[in-house]
């Protein structure tokens, strides 16, 4: 048994590899993405609140702003959440490597 144990942790190095590439690259991606995606997101949502505020837009169209500028923000936020799942995946994978 522990021979077979041997020969899965060594078929897994190349996965762990990857998972962690894969990980830096989404670490990379959504940090830049966080940024470039709040600027945006913060612009809509503002938009939105002064059209509402000084009655340049309907209501429906400024909560349409608003809206779209939530959506935006959290593009960011799932893919952080996904990036957490890859982690925690090869931090199973380290630990049973151990």
């Amino acid at each position: 048994m522990s021979v077979l144990r041997i020969i899965v942790k060594i078929l897994l190095i190349p996965v762990v590899i990857l998972l962690t590439v894969i990980q830096w690259i989404g670490i990379f991606l959504n940090s830049v993405s966080s940024v470039i995606l709040g600027v945006l997101a913060f612009i809509f949502v503002l938009t939105g609140i002064a059209s509402l505020a000084f009655r340049l837009a309907v209501e429906s169209e400024a909560l349409k702003m608003i809206v779209t500028g939530f959506i935006i923000f959290m593009v960011p936020v799932i893919g952080e959440g996904l990036v957490i799942m890859i982690a925690t995946v090869n931090a199973w994978l380290h630990d049973f490597m151990s």
